[in-house]
């Protein structure tokens, strides 16, 4: 495992990053479905499951979809076990979360994973700035994203963010726009997990009149809408696999070909790419082309979930707050601080903003309220005081407005997928989705 240095080295300068020297580590599927495959733990953050966001992904039935993360910090290499049905082993003792600072063996499920430290340090660059754009991160594991995007953003190279829905990915692909020579240009976002799949090319390409049944006027399409500019790619991931080699040809042509038209037309478009998914591992396994990857992934960042960066929390809230309230002296009180640091947040960032919105709005000062968005309902109050319609009516909106919102974050934002969690058509789940905002918004 690796043993991180407890030294942070400020580069020469003032507003220099500094940078956090750590010992790199490689791991080894030893036993199980994968054994033979390997990676090298160079991030602050890696995941390793079964499911899409995983950066190692195994085909062990016996793993979950997030079953462990392990996490960079000055004290040593964090183990923190994601709550995973089967657990995860150190050697005999099943462990929630540990700190190893030495080689060792891990058990996830059927699969059995070596840790071993490399002879060659890795120094992670922090940047010295505790935001980027209107992204605010003290956490090192923020620190070292903004560092990258620091970079990255003045040149043309396309970006590629990853991680789970709510971290704010679209947030960080504005502020890579803000701070790039683009920045007086159009910045235009496609929602590629939204767009039905026979509608995609001709909503990022544009298409000619009568290209096909509807197309009554001929329209430009979202690369041409971004020409200057920045076109933000979001869910990349769902991209329909046919249309991925069109893209990959735009990429290196810089030109598009609308539906039905008859020749190509240039553009002048950076890319930032963004997906809750680990697209390595879905190239690796043919869901996603390896082509098209390597084309999107010039620069690779992953934004670590809001759970993983605790120190974030109340930095964010209290900037929220401020926002909401429009008072920049308000300050976070303790009870509610207390509770904004004990949760667990697994709709990240997003949920963040609610439960701060919803504070303002009602001063909740209960778990239930501010967290779940369930009225405070008098003590004396029951159903039985209630006719019979106008309780099952009520009993129903609670329900909806705790479950809609739940499968769309388990299927990470994308509304296709919750639909099929769900066993429900994508229109009727969209629509009963946009009954529950609605009624949010106005209650």
């Amino acid at each position: 495992m690796p043993v991180l240095e407890n030294t942070h080295t400020q580069e020469a300068g003032l507003g220099q990053p500094t940078t956090l020297e750590v010992r790199a580590a490689s791991l080894e599927v030893v036993s199980g479905p994968d054994t033979g495959r390997s990676a090298r733990l160079d991030q602050p953050l890696f995941v390793i499951g079964s499911g899409e966001t995983a950066d190692l992904r195994l085909g062990d039935g016996t793993v979950s979809r997030e079953h462990v993360h392990l996490s960079l910090s000055v004290a040593g290499l964090h183990v923190r076990d994601q709550g995973s049905k089967n657990g995860t082993w150190l050697g005999s003792v099943r462990v929630s979360e540990a700190l190893l600072t030495a080689d060792a063996t891990l058990s996830l499920g059927s699969t059995t994973i070596a840790v071993r430290i490399e002879a060659a340090s890795l120094g992670l660059p922090l940047s010295a700035r505790q935001s980027f754009g209107a992204a605010i991160g003290v956490s090192a594991p923020m620190r070292h994203l903004f560092s990258i995007l620091e970079r990255a953003a003045p040149s043309d190279a396309t970006v590629l963010l990853e991680g789970e829905s709510g971290v704010g990915k679209e947030v960080l692909a504005r502020a890579v726009h803000e701070h790039s020579l683009r920045a007086t240009g159009p910045f235009v976002t496609v929602d590629c997990g939204a767009i039905p799949a026979g509608l995609v090319e001709a909503e990022l390409f544009g298409h000619e009149r009568g290209a096909f049944t509807g197309a009554v006027d001929a329209r430009v399409g979202m690369f041409e809408q971004a020409d200057g500019g920045t076109l933000f790619l979001d869910e990349i991931g769902e991209l329909p696999l046919d249309l991925q080699p069109k893209l990959l040809r735009v990429l290196e042509m810089h030109a598009v070909h609308p539906v039905g038209g008859k020749g190509d037309r240039p553009v002048d478009v950076r890319i930032v790419a963004a997906t809750n998914r680990r697209l390595m591992e879905a190239a690796r396994r043919g869901e996603f082309r390896q082509d098209l990857f390597y084309r999107l992934a010039v620069v690779r960042a992953t934004i670590p979930p809001l759970r993983d960066r605790p120190e974030d929390v109340l930095p964010i809230a209290s900037m929220m707050l401020r926002r909401v309230a429009r008072d920049p002296r308000v300050e976070i009180p303790p009870d509610l601080a207390a509770m904004l640091r004990s949760y667990s947040w697994p709709g990240n960032v997003r949920e963040l903003r609610n439960v701060i919105e919803r504070y303002n709005l009602f001063g909740a000062r209960t778990a239930a309220t501010l967290f779940d968005g369930a009225p405070e309902i008098p003590e004396d109050e029951t159903w039985a005081s209630l006719p019979y319609g106008d309780a099952r009516r009520a009993a129903l909106e609670r329900f909806e407005e705790r479950y809609f919102p739940a499968v769309l974050e388990r299927a990470g934002g994308v509304v296709s997928r919750a639909a099929e969690h769900a066993k429900v058509a994508r229109p009727s789940f969209y629509r009963m989705l946009e009954r529950v905002r609605a009624r949010r918004a106005t209650g």
